[in-house]
């Protein structure tokens, strides 16, 4: 649910920045403006909520998730959206293509991660509320980064 949270709060920013900001008048400086905030805001904010929960958490988060517990790589994890928070922060200063890197470095995980939970909810049955959930957001987040990339 979190992550759900960031989506929106990235997406309610860049909406009430845009109404303020007179010169963002067409679809181009609006995709872009939404962009901005998307990754800036939601990326940052995801990354640094994944790193927190699967580094210092990782036996919670495997329980919630419906997973053993005891597995290191749930810290690599963490430690990965680690660079994502990072990748999403420096969207603050750079630019153009560091945008177009940012959301091909992270979009693959968050993409890849919604399937497989679909599947162990489908296939394994793992209804736990962390599978679950966390699929909306996995898929709504990186296909609103390209969709928004693309349209700017």
């Amino acid at each position: 649910m979190i992550f759900l949270i960031t989506w929106i709060i990235g997406i309610v920013l860049g909406v009430v920045t845009t109404i303020c900001n007179p010169a963002i008048n067409t679809v181009s400086t609006v995709c872009h403006n939404l962009l901005l905030y998307q990754l800036t805001v939601t990326l940052t904010l995801s990354g640094l909520v994944s790193f927190v929960c699967h580094v210092f958490y990782s036996d919670r988060v495997a329980e919630l998730i419906g997973w053993k517990k005891g597995s290191p790589f749930q810290k690599e994890l963490g430690f990965a959206e680690f660079g994502y928070a990072l990748a999403g922060f420096l969207c603050i200063f750079y630019r153009g293509e560091f945008w177009l890197a940012a959301i091909v470095i992270a979009s693959p995980l968050y993409l890849l991660a919604g399937v497989y939970h679909l599947w162990e909810m489908v296939v394994k049955r793992n209804y736990a509320s962390h599978n679950t959930w966390t699929i909306i957001p996995d898929l709504l987040m990186p296909i609103s980064w390209i969709l928004l990339y693309i349209l700017q």
